[in-house]
């Protein structure tokens, strides 16, 4: 199965001293890819900068979700626990998770999801950085130095997230 080039554009690169090259290929069963070349020295060192700090903040951000999680779970856990101790089946589970704004799942696909794990198992893993804030709120846990880290990762995957969008936007 080959790649047939079927279309070659130059335009001007950001800094206006040279140029980038776009390539769409297409194959046989009618798949469709493309590729970017940098034909300016000065923007493929920025390419290549930037890839490397996006590499910096995904390890950061890892290592933050990391270190949060074992923060909290050594400190807070236990009365995490303790919130769901009136529910007695996983339903009541999934509805207060739901109703706190942590569960995204419909009950649905919560019970495929979840089938084989126990109710402290799935409540454990409730607990990452994207529902901390609000797990915070619900168990009045004023900490500060879990609070700055929450903030960060938050601020970081917003970040993440506004650099996906915008290279979405680019490619369609």
């Amino acid at each position: 199965m080959s790649w047939e080039e079927m279309d070659r554009r130059d335009y001007p690169c950001s800094c206006g001293k040279g140029t980038y090259t776009e390539v769409v290929e297409m194959d046989e069963w009618n798949r469709r890819r493309e590729h970017r070349t940098i034909n300016c020295p000065e923007c493929a060192d920025n390419e290549k900068i930037a890839k490397i700090n996006e590499a910096k903040e995904r390890e950061k951000l890892k290592q933050l979700d990391e270190e949060i999680k074992a923060y909290f779970s050594e400190r807070y856990m236990e009365k995490w626990h303790s919130y769901f101790a009136s529910a007695k089946n996983k339903k009541e589970i999934w509805t207060i998770a739901k109703e706190m704004g942590i569960e995204r799942d419909s009950l649905s696909s919560f019970y495929s999801r979840n089938k084989s794990k126990g109710m402290e198992i799935y409540v454990k893993e409730l607990a990452i950085s994207d529902n901390l804030q609000r797990i915070m709120q619900a168990l009045n846990i004023e900490d500060l130095d879990l609070s700055c880290k929450v903030d960060e990762v938050m601020k970081l995957k917003r970040a993440e997230y506004a650099k996906s969008v915008a290279e979405w936007h680019r490619n369609h």
